[in-house]
């Protein structure tokens, strides 16, 4: 396989050039998402004619699938074949330059795997499904070093947890400095698998039409919250990825989570202007009263955690419930989602999602909101309670800390007025409500 390396750089300067957005995954592009000056690094040949291109944009490495054309190149799209010729290279295992196709020990049996669909739901790298057997994950932004979506699933099934997509392979690049490059993985897909969004949010709403009892509306929170605790337990198990996975941490590291958390707050109320930051800045100073706390604690656990743990991560398939996406958060930096966490921020996370989930509902129909109220404060309370039982049959009773669940709670409604800003405007409304709910209104103010 050959290519064109002058020709397909002259279109990726065009693009750059011209619509820097057209390199970009649809979603990413409709969000705002920017590219700077990029600056085509490297080529790989697909088998079907397209070709995996790498280019460095500041610090940053931009992984695009491209489509050569006669009079350009455009960016592929599901259905183009890209993703398909990419998982044939990576399940051939082949180095091709320097390019290296990692195979798992997971087979997808014989034959070639055919037709690409994308998974429609709101992320910031680019997943597809090719032949109903495979997941195909692109990363659009990168970097050199490992990554957390690479490392982490090795070690779980390492670990014997197997409540997740079992890894296929991987493609790195390697770059000028000598350091591997994540570009691509792929996991098993789950048949029939539907993201927490979709399933949960569809529980809640027919429990809210007199369709289902309370208690079937009710049920999966504490499932989510025992599938989070061995998870947790899981990632807290010594393996050759991890050997000493679990360690306490004090004052020092303490006090920069108290800081990051005051730094989110600080954004939040930055970028949200109308009547959601006028909410916002009225609750403020009991909003970082909350996160004080965080630097009065003198020592709690810290592993690695998931980094990005909400309802949508968390898929109702054939089988039951699996757990996915171990890439951290999309809005951190390698080296911040590789950093040990408190696991009481994956739980703030989890928690406040079931949250959201209420609060959208609550968007969407009038008239239930004493009922939806009541659902959260369940739900919430029956998930906090599995997932510590759920540490304690594992013997990880040690990894629940509740003196930091309300302060990483705090912290990651501000983180959703950010994502919001930056990346999903309508999406402001939700911890918008979240947070008046969190902070009802004093007696006597005005």
């Amino acid at each position: 396989m050959t290519v064109d390396r002058e020709a397909i750089s002259a279109h990726v300067a065009a693009l750059v050039a011209g619509d820097a957005g057209a390199l970009l995954p649809a979603r990413r592009s409709e969000a705002g998402a920017t590219v700077g000056e990029a600056v085509l690094r490297d080529v790989l040949p697909l088998p079907g004619g397209q070709v995996i291109s790498v280019l460095r944009s500041g610090d940053q490495v931009l992984v695009v699938p491209l489509v050569p054309g006669h009079g350009a190149t455009s960016r592929a799209v599901p259905g183009d074949g890209a993703f398909e010729g990419l998982l044939a290279l990576i399940r051939r295992g082949e180095p091709v330059g320097r390019f290296v196709c990692h195979r798992a020990r997971r087979a997808l049996g014989e034959g070639e795997l055919r037709g690409e669909r994308a998974i429609d739901v709101d992320q910031s790298n680019e997943s597809v499904v090719v032949g109903e057997k495979a997941v195909v994950k692109l990363y659009p932004f990168t970097g050199p070093g490992p990554q957390p979506g690479l490392e982490l699933p090795v070690h779980l099934a390492e670990a014997g947890f197997a409540e997740f997509p079992a890894p296929v392979g991987a493609l790195t690049w390697t770059d000028d400095e000598g350091d591997d490059v994540l570009l691509a993985t792929v996991t098993t897909f789950l048949p029939g698998a539907r993201d927490g969004w979709a399933w949960y949010l569809e529980l809640l709403q027919a429990r809210l039409d007199g369709e289902v009892e309370e208690t079937d509306a009710l049920d999966p929170a504490r499932e989510v919250g025992a599938l989070a605790g061995r998870l947790h337990a899981a990632l807290a198990t010594p393996t050759s990825v991890l050997p000493e996975p679990l360690h306490v941490v004090g004052p020092p590291t303490l006090e920069s989570w108290r800081a990051r958390a005051a730094a989110t707050l600080d954004e939040a109320l930055a970028l949200t202007g109308g009547a959601e930051g006028e909410r916002l800045r009225a609750i403020e100073g009991r909003a970082r009263a909350e996160i004080a706390e965080l630097g009065a604690i003198v020592a709690t656990p810290a592993m690695r955690i998931h980094g990005d743990l909400h309802v949508g991560q968390f898929l109702r398939w054939e089988h039951g419930l699996a757990v996915t996406d171990f890439d951290g958060n999309p809005m951190a930096p390698t080296a911040a989602r590789r950093a040990l966490e408190s696991p009481m921020r994956d739980l703030a996370a989890l928690v406040r999602s079931v949250d959201h989930l209420g609060r959208i509902a609550q968007a969407r129909g009038e008239g239930h909101d004493a009922e939806i109220e009541r659902w959260i404060a369940l739900s919430v309370a029956g998930l906090v309670e599995s997932y510590r039982e759920t540490l304690a049959a594992n013997g990880h009773s040690d990894l629940f800390d509740g003196r930091l669940l309300r302060p990483f709670e705090v912290a990651q409604e501000a983180h959703e007025f950010v994502y919001a800003a930056r990346f999903l405007p309508r999406w402001r409304a939700v911890p918008d409500r979240a947070m008046a709910a969190m902070f009802p209104a004093e007696r006597g103010a005005s």
